[in-house]
C-alpha cells in the first residue's frame, strides 16, 4: 500500500511538470512575436523532399509516349503538371488557375483586355531551374524540362490568393502555422526559404488575427494534465489537507486561465466574443468551460474525501446540516446550468441542435461535453452526502450503481436534447422573422449610397458630354465601359452594368418604347435622384439612372444607365459551391422555402415546398389574422411573418420527427453514461475472472458473439446506406447530365455552322436558355480543352475557376470517347462533383465539350448518408449495451444453481444447510439432486453429531463447574470438620479456630461467587445490543479506576472525539480485564508502569487500543495457549477472562492480539477495533 501511494505520488509530480511545460510552451506560442526562422527551416526540409518528388513525376512525364495521354498515378493534388509537344498543351494532370497556358506566343507590347485575360502566359516566367512564381491567383514553386519537341512545366503549389477566399491558404503538406504566411523575396522582414540552392520566398509572420490560435489545443492539453495531476495527488492521500491544497490549486489554476483569457479575446478563438458572448462573468464560452471545470474539481475532490465526511457525519445535527447544504450546491450547480445553457443557445452563433447535421460545429461537440462533464458534479455531491439521504429498503444511496448510471445519464439527455431543441426553436423563430424582414427588401443600400456619390459627377463629366452627341456607332460601347470602369469598378463583380444612349441620331419609336419600359415603373431612390429603383417582367430587380446632355443644337441627348444584379442562379452551381450571392440577397439555408404574398397572392418563392398562388381563407387567416407564428402541416414548419401593409411572408421547412430528438437524446445518453461509468473504473474488485472461471468464459464468448454480430450488421447498414446514396445520387447525376445533353443537342441543330460569325452568340444564348430551364451552370470547352463558353463568366475571369478543363474528364472524353462522365473534384475546400459530355455538330465532329456542376440542394446525400449512419451506430451502441445485461443475466441464470450451491456451501455450518429447488432436467440438475442429497445426509449427521457435541459440552461444563465449586469446598469441609472436632473435644482452642475457618470459608464463597459471575457473563455474550461509545472517555474512566497503587505509573496516550459502536457493558469488561491483568502482573514490584494508547490503526477503518505493561510477560510456551478456556498464569484464577473478552471483541468485528512490549519489556495486548 505504501509503494502504491508513492507510486501515485510519483507519477502525479511527473504528470504535474509536463503539465506546466506545456502550459508555459503554449502561453509563449500565444503570446510570442514568432521564430520566422525556425520555420523557415522546417519549410526547407519539407520543400526539398517534395522537389525531389516533383522531379520524379516530371522525369516520369518525359519518358511517356508524347502520342499518348499522360499517366501520373498518385500525382499529389498540389502537383500540377503541364506537357507540350512543339509548343502545343498534349496532355495535362491538375490545372494552373490561368486564362492563357499558350508558351509559342511572347507579347512584347501589352494590348487593352479583360481583367480576366492576359495577353502573356504566366508559364513563360518558368525556367528550367525550380523557382517562385505566380501563376494566376496561385504561388508555385515550378520549372520545367526537356527539348524543343516535348517540354514538360511542374510546379508545386504553396499559397492560394484566389477571390474565393478572404484571405490566402497555404498549402497543407507545409505545414505551416496560421499566424504564418508565403510573401515573394521583396517583401520586408521574415525569414527567406532556401530550395534548390538560392532563396525562393519568405516566411513572414501575420501582425492581423489569427495569433496564438494555433496554440490553443496545446494550451487546453496542458489544463487538463494539471488537473488529472491534482487529482492523482489527492487519490494517493485522502486527507483533510491536501483536500483543501487541490481544491485551491485547481481553483487558483482555472481562475487564472478564466482572466487570462478576458484579455486574450482578440488572440485565442474559443476566447473571443464573436463565437459567444453571455455577460460580463460568462464572457466567451471558454469562461463557460472554465466555470463548468472549477464546479467539477471541487465536486470530484469533495468525492474523493467522502469517507472523512462520512466519518465527520458522526451526529444527527450534522448529517441534516450537510444534507442541507449538498442539496443547495446540486440546487446551484442545476439553476447556473440551466442559465449558460439558455445564454450559449440564445447568443452564440452556433447550434446545439444535433438532428440538424448541416448546423453543427466542432463547438457543438465542446458544449455537450463541457455541461455532460457539469452536471456530472450532481451525483458527486450527493454521494458525498449519502449516509445523509434516505434508505430505499435496506439498500443505502449509491450514485454510481448501474441503475443510477443509467438513470441519470437518460435525466441529463432528455434534459440537454430538450432544452436545445425548445430553445433552439425560440432562437430559429427569431431568426425566420429578421430573415422574411429582409426577403420583403429586394433594395442594396450600399449601392445606392453610391449611386448618390456619383450621379452627380456622372452629370457634369464631359467626356460623357461629348460623346453623348455623337453619332458613330462605338459611341454606347465607349460610354458602357468608362461608366463602368469609372464610376462602378468595385461592384463590377457583383453587378452588370449596362449603358444606352438615346440621341438626335437614334430617335426611333423602338429606342423609345425601350426607354419607357425601363424607367416607367421605376421609384427614385432619394428625392431629386437620377437613379431609380425598379422591377423587370419577371420581379428582377435593377437600378435604373436617366442622365441628360443638352448640346448646342438645343437637342437632348439622353444616357440611361442601368445596374442589373448578376445572376448566380439561386445559390446553385458554382455560386452555392463557392458561397456566392448577389447583394442584398437572402441566402435561405438548405431544406428552406420561401414564399412572398401581397394580400392574398403569391409574388415571389424560392424552394420546393408548393405554395399555393392564391390563399385561400385558412392560410389568408394564419398569415394575416392568427396570434400562432408558427404552424405544423403537411410534414412542413411554417413560419408566418407579416412584414408590411397587406405583405406577408411565409417561411417552411421539413418538420423534425420524433426519431430525430430519439436519436440525439440516444447518442447524448450514451456519452453520459460511458462519462459516469469512469468515476467506477479503477474501484477495487476481487478478480471475477480467476473466481468465476466458467462463467467468465462463458460471458466473454456471448458477448463476443453478439457483438461481432450487431458490429457486421451495423458495418453493413452503414455500408448500404452509402452505397445506396452513392448509386443514387449518381443516377440523378446521369439523369441531369442526360436532359441537358438532350436540350443541348437539340438546340445545336438550328444552330449556325460552327466557328461562323454567328455561331458563338447563338451557342450563349442556348447555355443560358438551358441552364435557366434546368437550373444549372453550364460550361463549354473546345475540343482542345479551352474554356469555350459559360453562364457564370464571373467565376472563371476572377480565376477561380480554371479555364481548361480538368485533365481527367478530357481524357475520358476524348480518348475514352464515353457519352458522359461525372468525377468529385475540389475548389479550395469545397467539394463537388462535376458532370461532363462532348456536343457534336451534325456531321458528327466533336465541337465542345459541356461541363456543369452538381451542387443540388433540394436533397443533401452526405447529410442523408450521415444521418443513417448515426441512427444506425446510435442504436447499435444501445443493443451493445442492452446485450451486456442480456448476456449477464443469462449466463447468472444457467449458472444461478451453482452459485446458490457455492453460497450455501461456503456460508453453511451443520445447523442451517439449505436444499437448492431447480426444476429443469439437464447438465446442472445432477449436480444439484447430489447436493440435495447430501444436505439430507449431513443433516441428519449434523443432528446428531450436534446432540453428540450437546452431551459433550454439558458433560464438560458439569465437570468444570463441579471443579471450581469442588476446590473451594474441600477447604470450607476440612476446616469445619477440625472446629467440630476441637469442639467435641472440648478444646478451648476451637474457638481461635472458628475464627480462622470462618475468615478461610468466607474468602472460598467469594471464590465461588466469581465462578457463577464468569459463567453468567459468558451466558449474556449474545444479549446485548450495540451502542455509540466514547472510547476515549471510557478508556479515561477505567484507568482512573486502578490507579490507585503507589507502585505503579499509569500514562494513557488518547485520541479525542473518538466514537464506536458495541456492548459497553461488555467491551468495559474487556478492558478491565486487561488492565486488571496488568496490574496483576506487577504486583507489588517497585517502579511499576501501564501505558494504555488509543491510535488510528494502520488498516483503514480501524482503531488500535493498545495495553503495555512492565511486568514478566507470558513466557513462549504459554502464548498459544493464552486465549483459551481454563488456561491461566495466576493463582485462583478461573482462565476465563482473555477467552470470554475475544469471544466479546470478535462479536464486535474485533480482534486481540498479544506481542512482547518493545518498549516497556513486558506484556503488550493489541484491540484492533473497527471505526
Amino acid at each position: 500500500m505504501i509503494w502504491t501511494k508513492n507510486r501515485k505520488e510519483w507519477f502525479a509530480a511527473a504528470l504535474l511538470v509536463v503539465g506546466v511545460a506545456l502550459f508555459i510552451s503554449s502561453l509563449r506560442d500565444t503570446q510570442a512575436p514568432g521564430d520566422t526562422s525556425r520555420v523557415a527551416r522546417r519549410v526547407e526540409r519539407v520543400l526539398e523532399r517534395r522537389a525531389a518528388r516533383l522531379d520524379g513525376y516530371l522525369t516520369r512525364a518525359l519518358a511517356q509516349d508524347p502520342a499518348g495521354w499522360l499517366s501520373l498515378e498518385g500525382l499529389p493534388r498540389d502537383f500540377v503538371v503541364y506537357r507540350y509537344c512543339k509548343d502545343t498543351l498534349q496532355s495535362w494532370c491538375h490545372e494552373f488557375p490561368m486564362s492563357n497556358d499558350r508558351i509559342d506566343i511572347r507579347t512584347l507590347v501589352p494590348y487593352v483586355s479583360s481583367s480576366g485575360n492576359s495577353a502573356e502566359s504566366p508559364l513563360l516566367q518558368v525556367s528550367d531551374s525550380l523557382g517562385f512564381c505566380n501563376l494566376g491567383t496561385r504561388w508555385y514553386l515550378a520549372k520545367w524540362a526537356g527539348d524543343a519537341n516535348v517540354r514538360v512545366f511542374a510546379g508545386m503549389e504553396l499559397t492560394n490568393d484566389s477571390a474565393a477566399r478572404r484571405s490566402s491558404r497555404t498549402s497543407r503538406y507545409l505545414r505551416l502555422p496560421a499566424r504564418f504566411t508565403i510573401r515573394p523575396l521583396s517583401a520586408s522582414g521574415g525569414t527567406a526559404v532556401v530550395v534548390a540552392g538560392r532563396p525562393q520566398f519568405k516566411i513572414v509572420q501575420e501582425t492581423l488575427g489569427g495569433a496564438g490560435r494555433d496554440a490553443t489545443p496545446l494550451l487546453w492539453i496542458s489544463i487538463a494534465v494539471i488537473l488529472i495531476a491534482f487529482l492523482l495527488f489527492l487519490s494517493a492521500g485522502r486527507t483533510r489537507r491536501r483536500f483543501f491544497s487541490v481544491a485551491f490549486g485547481a481553483v487558483v489554476l482555472l481562475a487564472g486561465l478564466y482572466f487570462w483569457g478576458r484579455f486574450s479575446r482578440n488572440r485565442v478563438l474559443i476566447f473571443s466574443p464573436i463565437l459567444y458572448a453571455g455577460g460580463d462573468v460568462l464572457y466567451s464560452l471558454g469562461a463557460v468551460i472554465l466555470v463548468n471545470l472549477t464546479v467539477l474539481m471541487c465536486a470530484g475532490c469533495a468525492y474523493m474525501v467522502r469517507k472523512k465526511v462520512w466519518a465527520w457525519m458522526n451526529t444527527r445535527t450534522r448529517r441534516i446540516a450537510m444534507l442541507i447544504g449538498v442539496l443547495a450546491l446540486v440546487a446551484g450547480v442545476i439553476v447556473y446550468s440551466q442559465s449558460a445553457l439558455r445564454s450559449i443557445i440564445l447568443n452564440s452563433g452556433f447550434s446545439l441542435e444535433i438532428y440538424k447535421l448541416g448546423q453543427l460545429s466542432p463547438f457543438c461537440v465542446v458544449v455537450y461535453l463541457s455541461f455532460i462533464t457539469l452536471l456530472l458534479s450532481v451525483p458527486l455531491l450527493l454521494q458525498v452526502a449519502a449516509p445523509a439521504l434516505p434508505r430505499f429498503g435496506h439498500r443505502s444511496y449509491n450514485a454510481f450503481s448501474l441503475s443510477s448510471r443509467v438513470v441519470y445519464a437518460v435525466a441529463i439527455a432528455a434534459y440537454l436534447v430538450v432544452t436545445a431543441g425548445v430553445l433552439g426553436f425560440h432562437k430559429e423563430r427569431d431568426r425566420m422573422g429578421l430573415m422574411a424582414t429582409r426577403l420583403s427588401f429586394d433594395r442594396d443600400i450600399s449601392l445606392e449610397l453610391h449611386l448618390r456619390r456619383m450621379e452627380a459627377m456622372i452629370a457634369d463629366d464631359n467626356y460623357l458630354y461629348l460623346t453623348s452627341q455623337s453619332q458613330f456607332p462605338w459611341a454606347e460601347l465607349s460610354i458602357q465601359n468608362y461608366v463602368a470602369s469609372r464610376y462602378f469598378m468595385g461592384f463590377a463583380r457583383d453587378y452588370l452594368v449596362t449603358t444606352r444612349l438615346f440621341n438626335s441620331y437614334n430617335n426611333t419609336r423602338e429606342a423609345a418604347d425601350e426607354f419607357n419600359s425601363s424607367v416607367r415603373d421605376g421609384v427614385a431612390i432619394s428625392d431629386n435622384s437620377h437613379f431609380m429603383y425598379a422591377q423587370n417582367e419577371n420581379g428582377r430587380p435593377y437600378y435604373v439612372g436617366v442622365f441628360l446632355y443638352l448640346d448646342g443644337r438645343g437637342d437632348v441627348s439622353r444616357v440611361l444607365v442601368r445596374l442589373e444584379r448578376r445572376d448566380t442562379r439561386g445559390g446553385r452551381g458554382y455560386a452555392g459551391i463557392l458561397g456566392f450571392t448577389s447583394p442584398g440577397q437572402v441566402t435561405l439555408p438548405s431544406g428552406y422555402s420561401f414564399a412572398r404574398y401581397s394580400v392574398r397572392d403569391l409574388k415571389s418563392y424560392k424552394g420546393n415546398y408548393p405554395y399555393p398562388t392564391r390563399l385561400d381563407e385558412q392560410l389568408f387567416v394564419e398569415l394575416y389574422g392568427s396570434q400562432a407564428d408558427h404552424v405544423r402541416r403537411d410534414g412542413y414548419t411554417h413560419f408566418f411573418y407579416v412584414v408590411g401593409q397587406d405583405e406577408g411572408v411565409i417561411i417552411s421547412r421539413p418538420s423534425i420527427g420524433v426519431l430525430s430528438y430519439v436519436m440525439a437524446s440516444i447518442l447524448v445518453a450514451l456519452l453520459s453514461f460511458l462519462i459516469l461509468s469512469v468515476v467506477v473504473i479503477g474501484r477495487g474488485r476481487a478478480p471475477v475472472f480467476r473466481q468465476s472461471y466458467f462463467k467468465s468464459r462463458i460471458s466473454w464468448v456471448l458477448l463476443t458473439s453478439l457483438l461481432l454480430t450487431l458490429l457486421a450488421m451495423a458495418l453493413m447498414s452503414v455500408l448500404f446506406v452509402y452505397s445506396r446514396n452513392t448509386s443514387n445520387r449518381q443516377t440523378v447525376m446521369s439523369d441531369k447530365i442526360s436532359s441537358i445533353m438532350a436540350m443541348m443537342n437539340t438546340g445545336m441543330q438550328s444552330m449556325p455552322a460552327p466557328n461562323s460569325d454567328s455561331w458563338r452568340q447563338s451557342l450563349y444564348i442556348l447555355i443560358e436558355r438551358v441552364g435557366g430551364e434546368t437550373a444549372s451552370d453550364i460550361t463549354l470547352y473546345d475540343p482542345s480543352g479551352r474554356l469555350l463558353a459559360t453562364t457564370t463568366q464571373l467565376f472563371y475571369d476572377q480565376l477561380m475557376v480554371a479555364q481548361r478543363i480538368d485533365g481527367t474528364a478530357y481524357y475520358n472524353i476524348t480518348y475514352r470517347n464515353l457519352r458522359h462522365y461525372i468525377q468529385q473534384e475540389r475548389i479550395g475546400q469545397q467539394k463537388f462533383y462535376s458532370m461532363y459530355a462532348p456536343l457534336f455538330a451534325k456531321d458528327g465532329t466533336l465541337v465542345a465539350i459541356l461541363c456543369s456542376p452538381y451542387n443540388e440542394e433540394t436533397y443533401d446525400f452526405e447529410e442523408d448518408a450521415v444521418m443513417h449512419s448515426l441512427t444506425i451506430l446510435s442504436l447499435f451502441l444501445l443493443f451493445l449495451l442492452m446485450s451486456l445485461f442480456m448476456v449477464s443475466r443469462i449466463v447468472d441464470r444457467m449458472f444461478k444453481p451453482l452459485s446458490e450451491m457455492s453460497s450455501k456451501m461456503s456460508c453453511a455450518d451443520l445447523e442451517s444447510l439449505e436444499y437448492i429447488e431447480y426444476d429443469r432436467s439437464d447438465e446442472i440438475s445432477s449436480i444439484v439432486q447430489a447436493y440435495n442429497r447430501m444436505v439430507t445426509e449431513l443433516s441428519e449427521s449434523s443432528r446428531k453429531l450436534a446432540q453428540a457435541e450437546r452431551d459433550k459440552a454439558w458433560s464438560g461444563m458439569a465437570r468444570q463447574v463441579a471443579h471450581e465449586i469442588k476446590n473451594p469446598l474441600t477447604p470450607m469441609k476440612l476446616q469445619l470438620q477440625r472446629v467440630i472436632r476441637l469442639k467435641q473435644k472440648g478444646d478451648p482452642a476451637w474457638e481461635t479456630r472458628f475464627e480462622e475457618a470462618s475468615q478461610v470459608i468466607l474468602d472460598h464463597i467469594d471464590i465461588l461467587t466469581d465462578t457463577a459471575n464468569e459463567f453468567s457473563t459468558f451466558a449474556k455474550l449474545y444479549t446485548e445490543e450495540p451502542t455509540d461509545i466514547a472510547l476515549d472517555k471510557l478508556l479515561r474512566e477505567e484507568i482512573s479506576m486502578f490507579d490507585n497503587k503507589d507502585n505503579i505509573t499509569f500514562d494513557y496516550l488518547g485520541l479525542d472525539g473518538v466514537v464506536v459502536s458495541g456492548p459497553k457493558p461488555q467491551l468495559t469488561r474487556v478492558f478491565v480485564n486487561l488492565l486488571g491483568n496488568a496490574v496483576q502482573a506487577i504486583g507489588d514490584a517497585p517502579d511499576g508502569r501501564v501505558v494504555v494508547s488509543l491510535r488510528k490503526s494502520g488498516q483503514d477503518g480501524f482503531y488500535d487500543i493498545v495495553v503495555e505493561d512492565n511486568g514478566p510477560g507470558v513466557s513462549d510456551e504459554h502464548i498459544e495457549r493464552l486465549f483459551t478456556p481454563n488456561f491461566t498464569t495466576k493463582n485462583g484464577g478461573s482462565g476465563l477472562g482473555l477467552a470470554i473478552s475475544r469471544s466479546i471483541l470478535e462479536r464486535c468485528g474485533a480482534t486481540i492480539s498479544y506481542s512482547r512490549s518493545f518498549s516497556l519489556g513486558g506484556a503488550c495486548f493489541t484491540v484492533h477495533y473497527p471505526i
